[in-house]
């Protein structure tokens, strides 16, 4: 929005120059550098970059904190992830700015007759609205993107219409993607990094994260029907390798975070003890030792033994006594070591098939806990698949992962619990999934939370907003009490 005014500001000062000068002033040189229509190429590989780097770059910094993967070390990085209240406005912009381009290249797909590149654009959009009102809650939505026609204080909208308003809403819009591409089967979009122009492999992706958003809203709204066409349909994906991910470069600047960040700031990473609690629950010794390394009191050496790992509990500074009993991310993360684990995901099988289990298992979709039990097995399978271990076939017959067919409230924790350990680095989507449901069971932090002891459920507003929009701000502050707070809850 900055960017907008300070252009707006240009040309109007521009204006009142030439007019000033018009008599010395008869032709305009044109930059050939600078394209007056968007190349739709380029336009859409850098959205398609920009959504899935920003999700990893910032579950790396701070969305492992709040999905309590990982926990720092010393207060001096460890603050926002104790639910400091913070605004998080790089992702904020971000994630506005690819929806913007993410709209232009919908009016370019139109233009063009291109059902694929709508299709690709609607499918971006989407995602990007979902990533802003589930960390914020009511945003700037259908009003945002207007900025060309002189409209720069867009007012915001309740969360329930970013999700179901009938021509922008995520749910219509991606139901429209998905529509689109079933007319149009066959179709070529260049610049498409992710799929290829493989528009079956668009649809899984599309479907996929239509299940996700229906259940989110699950509990406001009755999504069984959707849920079931989409189901009955066929076309989601079948196995990891189907996943919405994108593996990055190895250099700067979209590369996976990690490889190049300073080993000062990688050294004050540790596994979370929740994280750590449930890899011993449920007998995990195949994703700990994936995700990370023995703890400094234990010989690299040492045969393994979940006592060689450790986690740190939610603290302002770790004691030494802590942190040598702590594990750090190992070299999977460091040096790119298993390329599996340094990729950018937004959605992977392993979810797709959580979230049609608790559908089952709800009763959203036929079968009940027979059919919830085959989602859920095969959602571990992927999970393991995704991160390149072999099979999961030992692993699911532990005694706290095989699923609880007695209890409807115990196996709701194993589904939602595997689908947190399965979402490691995917952006804030553990964060999210608790704020859904209160599952797993989180630790507020005790002294060392910054949020009045509470888990915070939004992200602040940009202080942006404050300034150039304050008006909307204002009065949606109102809904609050007058007075903005991290424990607001929209919708669902």
């Amino acid at each position: 929005m900055k960017k907008n005014i300070r252009l707006l500001i240009f040309i109007i000062a521009a204006g009142f120059t030439v007019t000033s000068c018009s008599k010395q002033l008869q032709d305009t040189n044109v930059n050939p550098n600078s394209l007056e229509n968007p190349d739709a190429t380029t336009l859409l590989s850098n959205t398609i970059v920009t959504e899935f780097y920003n999700n990893a770059s910032i579950a790396w910094t701070l969305g492992n904190g709040y999905n309590q993967y990982m926990t720092y070390s010393q207060s001096y990085y460890d603050q926002p992830t104790r639910y400091s209240p913070v605004t998080n406005e790089p992702y904020w912009i971000a994630m506005y700015e690819a929806a913007r381009d993410a709209n232009t290249l919908y009016s370019l797909g139109q233009t063009q007759n291109n059902p694929l590149l709508q299709a690709a654009a609607l499918t971006l959009r989407s995602y990007a609205f979902a990533q802003l009102t589930e960390l914020w809650g009511d945003i700037p939505f259908s009003q945002a993107l207007k900025g060309n026609t002189g409209n720069y204080t867009p007012a915001y909208d309740n969360q329930q219409i970013v999700y179901t308003d009938g021509q922008l809403g995520i749910l219509t819009s991606l139901k429209r993607a998905d529509s689109l591409l079933k007319a149009n089967p066959n179709g070529f979009i260049s610049g498409d990094m992710l799929y290829n122009s493989n528009t079956i492999s668009w649809r899984r992706l599309i479907n996929a994260l239509r299940l996700r958003y229906l259940l989110r809203t699950s509990g406001k709204m009755d999504v069984s029907m959707e849920m079931q066409a989409i189901v009955t349909d066929g076309t989601i994906m079948q196995n990891a390798a189907q996943s919405g991910t994108l593996a990055l470069p190895n250099v700067t600047p979209y590369n996976f975070v990690s490889l190049t960040e300073r080993s000062g700031d990688f050294a004050v990473k540790y596994m979370n003890s929740s994280l750590y609690n449930a890899f011993v629950t449920t007998n995990d010794s195949m994703r700990i030792a994936s995700y990370f390394t023995y703890n400094a009191n234990t010989p690299a050496s040492t045969p393994f033994s979940f006592s060689n790992f450790g986690g740190l509990p939610l603290v302002v500074d770790a004691t030494t006594v802590q942190v040598n009993q702590a594990s750090n991310f190992n070299g999977s993360f460091t040096k790119g070591t298993n390329a599996n684990l340094i990729k950018a995901r937004i959605m992977t099988y392993a979810e797709q098939e959580f979230v049609l289990a608790e559908a089952a298992l709800k009763g959203y979709l036929p079968g009940g806990n027979s059919v919830a039990a085959a989602y859920y097995n095969m959602g571990v399978a992927g999970a393991y698949s995704e991160i390149g271990l072999s099979s999961a076939a030992s692993y699911l017959t532990n005694t706290a992962v095989v699923f609880d067919n007695t209890s409807t409230t115990n196996a709701l924790n194993q589904i939602i619990t595997q689908k947190w350990i399965a979402n490691i680095n995917n952006g804030f989507e553990g964060w999210i999934e608790y704020k859904r449901t209160g599952l797993p069971a989180l630790q507020t932090g005790g002294s060392a939370n910054l949020n009045n002891g509470s888990i915070a459920s939004r992200f602040l507003y940009p202080t942006s907003e404050k300034s150039i929009n304050s008006q909307n701000y204002t009065s949606e502050i109102q809904k609050m009490g007058g007075t903005e707070n991290t424990t607001y809850r929209p919708w669902w």
